[in-house]
């Protein structure tokens, strides 16, 4: 399956769109708040993956997958005797065959999906999923009883793994039915099978490769010709879903602050469904298909600050309650079910999103701006985030915690970087070229400074 990354596409409301370059390179807070909502959405899958791939890298060892993917995916393998030059020039060499093989797949994807043959993506996908969590999980699983001594028998490990594969299928695929976090967490799953496979490359093969994904990725997205560059314009183009392995969590961007003239609290919020309020001294403007609260141009405030001098950042008014904004939809296309609003609010008790997408699939309503507050990152980003921390796991902790932090600290310079610039962003190049430099400065100059000291100290 393929494994790039996907890139980082911001959430863009029409009045976004409508602004010129000038004013779209300018930062404001609300970018501000953009930035942090997704860095809070994606930092706690992240970083269980990572922690999770880590801990079954350094403790689930496995040297029979180590041989087998050795001789499947590798040009050169290692031998005795051989020099570091050697041992990297070989290691580069596997890395591109094994990013050649990815730049294929994802033409192929890009091919697929401009001539309409989803229902093979589908399929593949489906058979993907079905490998990975039936296949290579049963082996995660298997080695793990057997290392901890732990008895199973035959037929109850491939009911529970039949089942396990069969579940997530239809909860990342069909979702009808399925609560977000039970998809949320086979994903992170897929995503730990595939890092715990993939660190079982050479240790010069996962680093080299590591560093030639980040230069891939970025030619990949911000080049005119890069495989995914073309993906997310057909995407644009043509506005049909693309069936994938993606992580898609809310973007919660909630901002109080109390004006000084008073003791109201003012908010700003995006992010959630607010049907459309006509009051006269709200700023904020949603329309009749339950959509977000809009974000201010800056042509109409500054348009506005002209006329009256000086304007709150933020809108005066409290957000509503859940069933405030339920009543206020059905009042807008179902007068009559207003009385049957508290039924609904507890058949969708804390499935908020689902009442929404139901809401707008039964009345019609486009609810195509609620796609726009949403993060979305491809599984590839997930496992080489991951790989990358196993690697560094294996050589020591403080290794593993170091590169850890600069990944996290990578994907929200690259957050705020997709909310100030508004356009699609490879997610892999900052994370992975500050994780790398990390490493190589503690492994080659803090640890030996630390031997040093300690030699000279003794």
């Amino acid at each position: 399956m393929n494994a790039t990354s996907h890139p980082l596409v911001p959430a863009r409301s029409p009045q976004d769109r409508e602004m010129d370059s000038h004013d779209n390179k300018r930062v404001d807070i609300e970018d501000l708040i953009q930035s942090l909502g997704s860095f809070q959405a994606v930092i706690f899958p992240v970083t269980l993956t990572m922690l999770l791939s880590s801990f079954a890298s350094a403790v689930i060892t496995d040297p029979d997958a180590a041989s087998l993917m050795a001789q499947s995916y590798l040009v050169y393998k290692a031998e005795d005797g051989d020099s570091d030059s050697t041992l990297l020039g070989h290691a580069f060499v596997n890395a591109i065959v094994i990013v050649g093989f990815f730049i294929v797949a994802t033409f192929v994807i890009v091919i697929c999906y401009k001539f309409k043959f989803t229902n093979f993506l589908v399929g593949y996908l489906f058979l993907s999923c079905v490998c990975l969590l039936g296949l290579l999980g049963g082996r995660l699983v298997q080695v793990s009883l057997s290392n901890f001594d732990i008895a199973v028998d035959v037929w109850s490990y491939w009911f529970i793994m039949y089942n396990f594969a069969v579940v997530g299928v239809l909860a990342i695929f069909y979702q009808k039915g399925v609560t977000t976090t039970l998809t949320q967490s086979y994903l992170v799953a897929i995503s730990v099978i595939m890092a715990w496979q993939f660190s079982k490359f050479p240790e010069w093969t996962t680093w080299a490769l590591v560093v030639v994904l980040a230069f891939y990725d970025l030619c990949a997205v911000l080049t005119p010709c890069g495989p995914l560059k073309c993906l997310v314009n057909l995407i644009q183009q043509e506005g049909r879903p693309l069936p994938g392995l993606i992580y898609e969590a809310e973007v919660q961007t909630t901002f109080h602050s109390t004006h000084a003239g008073g003791p109201d609290t003012a908010y700003y919020q995006r992010g959630r469904p607010f049907p459309e309020r006509t009051e006269s001294n709200d700023t904020s403007v949603a329309s009749s298909s339950c959509s977000f609260t809009r974000r201010r141009s800056r042509q109409e405030s500054d348009e506005e600050t002209g006329e009256s001098g000086r304007e709150p950042l933020l809108a005066e008014s409290a957000p509503p309650t859940l069933r405030d904004r339920l009543v206020a939809f059905y009042t807008e296309f179902n007068p009559s079910a207003i009385p049957r609003v508290d039924q609904v609010l507890a058949m969708y008790e804390g499935r908020e999103a689902d009442l929404w997408a139901d809401l707008a699939a039964k009345y019609g309503v486009d609810n195509a701006e609620d796609e726009d507050n949403t993060i979305k990152l491809g599984l590839g980003d997930f496992v080489f985030y991951s790989v990358l921390v196993s690697r560094a796991a294996v050589f020591d902790v403080s290794a593993m915690w170091a590169c850890l932090v600069s990944i996290l600290m990578g994907l929200g310079g690259t957050l705020f970087l997709l909310n100030v610039y508004k356009k699609a962003l490879p997610a892999l190049p900052i994370s992975i070229l500050l994780s790398v430099a990390i490493y190589l400065w503690l492994r080659f100059v803090l640890i030996g400074f630390i031997d040093v000291t300690q030699g000279v100290q003794g």
